[in-house]
Parts: C-alpha cells; structure tokens; sequence
C-alpha cells in the first residue's frame, strides 16, 4: 500500500484561493478514481498556511493516474502565484501492512 503525499505551502493572502484551487480540482476526481483528501496542517513551522493533498492506494499506477490527470493543476500554481507558493511531492510506501 502506498500514500502519495503533495504538499503546497501558499503565502499569507493567496491561501484561499489557493486552497479553493486544489478544491475544485479534487473534485474533478471521477467515481473510479481512489479519492484524494485535503488537509491543512496546524502548528505548521512554515509561514503561511500548509496543505496536504493526500491518496492512499494499493498500487503506483493509481498514483501516475492522478498525476497525469490533476496534479498539473495543481502544480501551476506556482505560475498563477509566482514566489507564494511552494509546492513538493513524494511517495510513501506502508511496511506494516
């Protein structure tokens, strides 16, 4: 099993529309597709606020898939809000399953 984590940190003054952004990408999702969650992360050491869009699934393939399909929506961001928003990925393999 594998948890596919992006993380993007937005500025002080562009943090909600940013996350209203990442909001109605996710819901692009379709029915078949393993529904990615949003998070914001509290006590957070960064400035700003952090979100964390995350999405557990058995397989990598599932991962390509909503890569390929939403998360260069999400990355342009980055061009929509130049220098307010970081953004990074990773995956993450469980080894307690």
């Amino acid at each position: 099993m594998y948890l596919y984590n992006v993380t993007v940190i937005a500025e002080n003054g562009v943090e909600a529309a940013v996350k209203q952004h990442i909001q109605m990408q996710l819901a692009t999702q379709r029915n078949d597709e393993t529904p990615a969650r949003l998070l914001e992360m509290l006590d957070s050491p960064h400035e700003g606020t952090t979100y964390c869009i995350q999405l557990v699934t058995q397989d990598r393939p599932e991962i390509t898939a909503f890569q390929k399909h939403h998360l260069t929506a999400i990355q342009a961001l980055t061009d929509t809000y130049p220098g307010k928003v970081l953004f990074f990925d990773s995956i993450m393999k469980y080894l307690n399953d």
